[in-house]
Protein backbone atom coordinates (compact mmCIF):
# COMPACT_ATOMS: atom_id res chain seq x y z
CA UNK A 1 0.00 0.00 0.00
CA UNK A 2 1.07 3.63 -0.06
CA UNK A 3 2.60 5.32 2.40
CA UNK A 4 0.59 6.39 5.08
CA UNK A 5 -2.72 4.59 4.92
CA UNK A 6 -3.31 1.67 7.17
CA UNK A 7 -4.22 -1.05 4.97
CA UNK A 8 -1.78 -3.68 4.48
CA UNK A 9 -2.57 -4.15 0.83
CA UNK A 10 -3.68 -1.65 -2.13
CA UNK A 11 -4.29 -4.67 -3.99
CA UNK A 12 -4.15 -8.24 -3.96
CA UNK A 13 -5.44 -11.59 -5.85
CA UNK A 14 -5.19 -15.53 -5.50
CA UNK A 15 -4.53 -15.46 -9.39
CA UNK A 16 -3.81 -13.26 -11.99
CA UNK A 17 -3.58 -15.08 -15.67
CA UNK A 18 -2.38 -13.34 -18.79
CA UNK A 19 -2.28 -15.25 -22.29
CA UNK A 20 -0.82 -13.44 -25.24
CA UNK A 21 -1.05 -14.69 -29.34
CA UNK A 22 3.01 -14.96 -29.80
CA UNK A 23 2.03 -15.51 -33.29
CA UNK A 24 0.39 -12.40 -33.81
CA UNK A 25 3.69 -10.38 -34.20
CA UNK A 26 4.41 -11.54 -37.19
CA UNK A 27 1.41 -9.47 -38.72
CA UNK A 28 2.71 -6.42 -36.64
CA UNK A 29 -0.08 -7.22 -34.17
CA UNK A 30 0.16 -7.46 -30.28
CA UNK A 31 -3.17 -9.25 -29.16
CA UNK A 32 -3.59 -9.95 -25.21
CA UNK A 33 -6.18 -13.37 -25.75
CA UNK A 34 -6.97 -12.80 -22.14
CA UNK A 35 -6.51 -11.11 -18.57
CA UNK A 36 -8.18 -12.76 -15.67
CA UNK A 37 -8.46 -12.00 -12.31
CA UNK A 38 -9.46 -14.50 -9.71
CA UNK A 39 -10.53 -13.04 -6.31
CA UNK A 40 -9.13 -10.15 -6.36
CA UNK A 41 -9.42 -7.19 -3.58
CA UNK A 42 -8.99 -3.63 -3.72
CA UNK A 43 -8.97 -1.68 -0.96
CA UNK A 44 -9.34 1.71 -1.67
CA UNK A 45 -8.39 4.36 1.32
CA UNK A 46 -9.43 8.53 1.82
CA UNK A 47 -8.13 9.83 4.86
CA UNK A 48 -8.68 12.95 6.53
CA UNK A 49 -7.64 14.74 4.39
CA UNK A 50 -9.37 13.78 1.39
CA UNK A 51 -6.38 11.77 0.18
CA UNK A 52 -6.73 7.97 -1.96
CA UNK A 53 -4.55 5.38 -2.05
CA UNK A 54 -6.33 5.24 -5.45
CA UNK A 55 -5.19 8.53 -6.88
CA UNK A 56 -1.20 7.63 -6.01
CA UNK A 57 -1.12 4.44 -7.83
CA UNK A 58 -2.71 5.14 -10.82
CA UNK A 59 -0.94 8.11 -10.99
CA UNK A 60 2.33 6.04 -10.79
CA UNK A 61 1.05 3.55 -13.33
CA UNK A 62 0.57 6.30 -15.90
CA UNK A 63 4.01 7.68 -15.26
CA UNK A 64 5.56 4.08 -15.27
CA UNK A 65 3.55 3.31 -18.52
CA UNK A 66 4.50 6.95 -20.59
CA UNK A 67 8.20 6.12 -19.55
CA UNK A 68 8.06 2.75 -20.73
CA UNK A 69 6.68 3.42 -23.93
CA UNK A 70 9.29 5.68 -24.58
CA UNK A 71 11.86 3.51 -23.86
CA UNK A 72 10.29 0.91 -26.23
CA UNK A 73 9.38 2.58 -29.31
CA UNK A 74 11.79 1.11 -31.52
CA UNK A 75 10.16 -2.52 -30.30
CA UNK A 76 6.79 -1.27 -30.28
CA UNK A 77 7.00 0.82 -33.93
CA UNK A 78 6.25 -2.09 -35.97
CA UNK A 79 3.28 -2.96 -34.17
CA UNK A 80 -0.13 -1.51 -36.01
CA UNK A 81 -2.86 -2.91 -33.99
CA UNK A 82 -3.39 -3.60 -30.48
CA UNK A 83 -5.99 -5.93 -29.34
CA UNK A 84 -7.27 -6.82 -26.05
CA UNK A 85 -9.86 -9.77 -26.24
CA UNK A 86 -10.96 -10.36 -22.59
CA UNK A 87 -10.36 -9.21 -18.96
CA UNK A 88 -12.25 -10.59 -16.60
CA UNK A 89 -13.16 -10.47 -12.87
CA UNK A 90 -14.19 -13.49 -10.79
CA UNK A 91 -14.94 -13.07 -7.39
CA UNK A 92 -13.78 -9.59 -7.05
CA UNK A 93 -13.74 -7.76 -3.86
CA UNK A 94 -13.74 -3.39 -2.84
CA UNK A 95 -13.45 -1.41 -0.24
CA UNK A 96 -14.25 1.51 -0.05
CA UNK A 97 -12.94 3.02 3.40
CA UNK A 98 -12.99 6.70 4.15
CA UNK A 99 -10.55 7.56 7.65
CA UNK A 100 -13.11 9.75 9.85
CA UNK A 101 -13.26 9.84 13.14
CA UNK A 102 -14.98 6.64 13.02
CA UNK A 103 -13.96 5.03 9.97
CA UNK A 104 -16.44 4.62 7.31
CA UNK A 105 -16.58 1.46 5.23
CA UNK A 106 -18.82 -0.13 2.11
CA UNK A 107 -18.00 -2.86 0.83
CA UNK A 108 -18.64 -4.15 -3.00
CA UNK A 109 -18.31 -8.14 -3.30
CA UNK A 110 -19.10 -11.50 -5.06
CA UNK A 111 -18.11 -9.18 -7.97
CA UNK A 112 -18.57 -10.31 -11.88
CA UNK A 113 -16.58 -7.66 -14.22
CA UNK A 114 -15.75 -8.99 -17.99
CA UNK A 115 -14.81 -6.35 -20.70
CA UNK A 116 -14.37 -7.93 -24.07
CA UNK A 117 -12.69 -6.82 -27.75
CA UNK A 118 -11.04 -3.28 -27.10
CA UNK A 119 -8.88 -2.52 -30.20
CA UNK A 120 -6.76 0.19 -31.00
CA UNK A 121 -6.66 2.14 -33.43
CA UNK A 122 -10.31 2.09 -33.78
CA UNK A 123 -11.85 0.85 -36.37
CA UNK A 124 -14.27 3.93 -37.39
CA UNK A 125 -16.77 1.32 -39.54
CA UNK A 126 -16.92 -1.09 -36.58
CA UNK A 127 -20.27 -0.39 -34.76
CA UNK A 128 -19.94 -0.33 -30.87
CA UNK A 129 -17.09 -3.50 -30.98
CA UNK A 130 -16.42 -3.35 -27.59
CA UNK A 131 -19.25 -4.93 -24.61
CA UNK A 132 -19.09 -4.45 -20.78
CA UNK A 133 -20.55 -6.48 -17.96
CA UNK A 134 -20.87 -5.69 -13.95
CA UNK A 135 -22.53 -7.65 -11.58
CA UNK A 136 -22.02 -6.87 -7.85
CA UNK A 137 -23.42 -6.73 -4.51
CA UNK A 138 -23.30 -4.53 -1.68
CA UNK A 139 -23.72 -6.25 1.82
CA UNK A 140 -25.69 -4.37 4.15
CA UNK A 141 -28.85 -4.71 6.61
CA UNK A 142 -30.49 -5.16 2.84
CA UNK A 143 -28.32 -6.73 0.00
CA UNK A 144 -27.72 -4.37 -2.98
CA UNK A 145 -27.30 -5.12 -5.84
CA UNK A 146 -25.60 -3.88 -8.86
CA UNK A 147 -25.90 -4.47 -12.69
CA UNK A 148 -24.54 -2.93 -15.78
CA UNK A 149 -24.22 -4.02 -19.46
CA UNK A 150 -24.19 -2.62 -22.45
CA UNK A 151 -21.44 -1.70 -25.58
CA UNK A 152 -18.99 0.71 -26.54
CA UNK A 153 -17.08 2.23 -28.83
CA UNK A 154 -13.35 3.07 -27.32
CA UNK A 155 -10.66 5.41 -28.54
CA UNK A 156 -13.03 7.05 -30.88
CA UNK A 157 -13.37 11.08 -30.87
CA UNK A 158 -16.75 11.19 -30.82
CA UNK A 159 -18.35 8.99 -28.20
CA UNK A 160 -20.74 6.08 -29.09
CA UNK A 161 -22.04 3.99 -26.57
CA UNK A 162 -25.72 1.94 -25.80
CA UNK A 163 -25.75 1.09 -21.56
CA UNK A 164 -27.66 -0.47 -19.13
CA UNK A 165 -27.94 -0.08 -15.24
CA UNK A 166 -29.47 -0.81 -12.22
CA UNK A 167 -29.29 -0.73 -8.50
CA UNK A 168 -31.38 -2.46 -5.94
CA UNK A 169 -31.38 -2.24 -2.66
CA UNK A 170 -29.26 -0.02 -1.74
CA UNK A 171 -28.96 0.76 2.18
CA UNK A 172 -28.24 4.38 2.64
CA UNK A 173 -27.04 4.45 5.96
CA UNK A 174 -24.25 2.39 4.67
CA UNK A 175 -23.67 4.24 2.26
CA UNK A 176 -22.56 7.36 3.32
CA UNK A 177 -18.85 6.79 2.38
CA UNK A 178 -20.03 7.25 -1.18
CA UNK A 179 -21.31 10.88 -0.94
CA UNK A 180 -18.23 12.36 1.42
CA UNK A 181 -19.72 15.97 0.15
CA UNK A 182 -23.18 15.32 0.93
CA UNK A 183 -23.72 17.51 3.59
CA UNK A 184 -26.54 15.94 5.60
CA UNK A 185 -25.83 12.02 6.87
CA UNK A 186 -28.71 9.24 6.43
CA UNK A 187 -29.60 7.23 8.98
CA UNK A 188 -32.38 4.94 6.74
CA UNK A 189 -34.04 3.89 3.49
CA UNK A 190 -33.07 2.00 0.51
CA UNK A 191 -32.32 2.90 -3.24
CA UNK A 192 -33.01 1.58 -6.49
CA UNK A 193 -32.13 2.90 -9.52
CA UNK A 194 -32.69 2.47 -13.18
CA UNK A 195 -30.31 3.89 -16.11
CA UNK A 196 -30.47 4.00 -19.63
CA UNK A 197 -27.55 5.76 -21.34
CA UNK A 198 -27.48 6.07 -25.24
CA UNK A 199 -24.90 7.79 -27.50
CA UNK A 200 -24.29 8.12 -31.31
CA UNK A 201 -21.36 10.26 -32.32
CA UNK A 202 -21.81 12.51 -29.17
CA UNK A 203 -25.51 12.77 -29.15
CA UNK A 204 -26.57 12.07 -25.83
CA UNK A 205 -29.75 10.64 -24.81
CA UNK A 206 -29.91 10.05 -20.91
CA UNK A 207 -32.70 8.60 -18.49
CA UNK A 208 -32.67 7.70 -15.27
CA UNK A 209 -35.84 6.52 -12.82
CA UNK A 210 -34.97 6.57 -8.91
CA UNK A 211 -36.97 5.22 -6.04
CA UNK A 212 -36.14 5.83 -2.46
CA UNK A 213 -38.36 3.83 0.28
CA UNK A 214 -38.21 5.09 4.60
CA UNK A 215 -35.73 8.10 3.89
CA UNK A 216 -34.72 9.26 7.16
CA UNK A 217 -31.57 11.69 7.90
CA UNK A 218 -30.01 11.95 10.83
CA UNK A 219 -31.74 14.19 13.36
CA UNK A 220 -28.49 15.20 15.51
CA UNK A 221 -26.31 16.47 12.38
CA UNK A 222 -26.27 20.54 12.30
CA UNK A 223 -28.90 21.35 9.83
CA UNK A 224 -28.91 24.77 10.55
CA UNK A 225 -25.60 25.85 8.95
CA UNK A 226 -25.68 23.46 6.07
CA UNK A 227 -25.86 24.75 2.73
CA UNK A 228 -29.25 24.69 0.62
CA UNK A 229 -29.81 20.95 -0.46
CA UNK A 230 -31.08 19.84 -3.46
CA UNK A 231 -32.13 23.59 -3.45
CA UNK A 232 -34.18 23.48 -0.43
CA UNK A 233 -32.72 24.56 3.00
CA UNK A 234 -31.82 21.78 4.95
CA UNK A 235 -34.17 21.79 7.42
CA UNK A 236 -36.78 21.72 5.31
CA UNK A 237 -35.76 18.19 3.89
CA UNK A 238 -35.16 16.52 7.11
CA UNK A 239 -38.44 18.03 8.78
CA UNK A 240 -39.95 16.52 5.53
CA UNK A 241 -38.47 12.86 5.22
CA UNK A 242 -38.15 12.25 9.31
CA UNK A 243 -41.72 14.03 10.01
CA UNK A 244 -43.71 14.23 7.00
CA UNK A 245 -43.53 11.83 4.61
CA UNK A 246 -45.08 7.92 5.16
CA UNK A 247 -42.62 5.42 5.66
CA UNK A 248 -44.83 2.89 3.84
CA UNK A 249 -45.11 5.44 0.64
CA UNK A 250 -41.85 5.45 -1.62
CA UNK A 251 -40.56 8.93 -3.12
CA UNK A 252 -39.85 8.73 -6.78
CA UNK A 253 -39.21 10.59 -9.34
CA UNK A 254 -37.86 10.21 -13.32
CA UNK A 255 -35.70 12.60 -15.85
CA UNK A 256 -34.38 12.75 -19.17
CA UNK A 257 -31.16 15.14 -20.44
CA UNK A 258 -30.38 15.36 -23.88
CA UNK A 259 -27.50 17.37 -25.17
CA UNK A 260 -24.84 17.30 -27.40
CA UNK A 261 -21.71 16.21 -26.04
CA UNK A 262 -19.83 19.46 -28.91
CA UNK A 263 -21.49 21.57 -27.34
CA UNK A 264 -19.52 24.03 -25.03
CA UNK A 265 -22.57 25.19 -23.19
CA UNK A 266 -23.51 21.62 -22.06
CA UNK A 267 -22.18 19.92 -19.37
CA UNK A 268 -23.45 16.17 -18.03
CA UNK A 269 -23.37 16.39 -14.58
CA UNK A 270 -24.52 19.74 -13.62
CA UNK A 271 -27.36 18.79 -16.37
CA UNK A 272 -28.10 15.68 -14.49
CA UNK A 273 -27.54 17.61 -11.08
CA UNK A 274 -30.30 20.29 -12.03
CA UNK A 275 -32.54 17.72 -13.20
CA UNK A 276 -32.57 15.95 -9.84
CA UNK A 277 -32.47 19.18 -7.83
CA UNK A 278 -35.52 20.31 -9.98
CA UNK A 279 -37.34 16.93 -9.27
CA UNK A 280 -36.86 16.49 -5.17
CA UNK A 281 -37.38 20.48 -4.70
CA UNK A 282 -40.89 20.26 -6.40
CA UNK A 283 -42.71 17.45 -5.13
CA UNK A 284 -41.33 18.22 -1.53
CA UNK A 285 -42.36 21.67 -1.90
CA UNK A 286 -45.87 20.53 -3.63
CA UNK A 287 -46.16 18.02 -0.22
CA UNK A 288 -45.45 20.13 2.16
CA UNK A 289 -47.99 23.12 1.03
CA UNK A 290 -50.71 20.00 0.61
CA UNK A 291 -49.74 19.30 3.98
CA UNK A 292 -50.32 22.49 5.65
CA UNK A 293 -53.31 22.89 3.62
CA UNK A 294 -54.92 20.03 5.16
CA UNK A 295 -53.70 21.57 8.46
CA UNK A 296 -55.61 24.35 8.14
CA UNK A 297 -58.88 22.46 7.32
CA UNK A 298 -59.28 20.38 9.96
CA UNK A 299 -60.24 23.00 11.97
CA UNK A 300 -62.67 24.56 10.08
CA UNK A 301 -64.44 20.85 9.28
CA UNK A 302 -64.39 20.36 12.92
Amino acid sequence: NASGFVQPDFFSARTIAVDFKLLSFLTQEFVISRVILKDPEFNIEIDQEGESNLAYFTGCASTQLWKWVGKKRKLLHPIGRYTLEKFAVHNGTIRLIRRLKEDEIVTFNVISFSLARMVYPPDPEEALPAAIYLNATVPSVSEGKILILGRFHPFMPEKSFDLTASLKGLALAQSNVLWPDFPLRFSEGTLQLKVKAICHENQLDFYHQVHIENVKFDSEADTGKAPLVFGLPAPVLVHFFNDLQPSNEPFGFDFRVVGDLDDHEFSFFPAVQKEIHKAIAGQVTSRIEAAAQQAQQAPAQA
